[in-house]
């Protein structure tokens, strides 16, 4: 079983884009449990984490922006505008080459269960690694707190 999220699914930190995260934050959480529970039927389940690919899904056609954008919003707002006029159309991951991977899991014997797929959603995970390696040496005494 192949499911695919977005590296928006791992990091969630583009303002404008929560609920699209959301959801995919949902396929990994339930590919996770998919992979375990099907584990002793032998069916292998991996959630794949596309970077940006150069389809037209970031596409002014493709994007629905709200009629009416709220001032406070700024951040939000500038975070959709980047992707529309400076992300599309640069994309560094090729859809067709995207699609022999995605043959390759599905051959594979021994899939694995998270694939991050592009340069670039390399680059976002390992940093985002990183950042809760820190948080959570950071606040381990605050974290073990609670333990009896």
């Amino acid at each position: 079983i192949i499911n695919i999220a977005s590296i928006g699914g791992f990091i969630g930190t583009f303002p404008g884009f929560g609920t699209y995260f959301a959801t995919k934050f949902a396929v990994v959480g339930l590919t996770e449990a998919l992979s375990a529970e099907a584990k002793e039927f032998n069916v292998k389940a991996t959630v794949v984490y596309p970077g940006y690919f150069r389809t037209n899904f970031l596409d002014k056609s493709s994007i629905k922006l709200p009629q009416n954008p709220i001032d406070n919003y700024a951040s939000a707002r500038k975070s959709e505008q980047l992707h529309i006029n400076e992300i599309n159309g640069n994309q560094l991951g090729d859809p067709n080459k995207a699609a022999v991977v995605f043959i390759e899991l599905a051959e594979s014997e021994n899939p694995p269960l998270h694939l991050f797929m592009g340069s670039d959603a390399l680059g976002l995970a390992h940093t985002k690694i990183e950042v809760l390696q820190n948080e959570i040496s950071a606040n381990e005494t605050l974290s073990k707190s609670t333990d009896f």
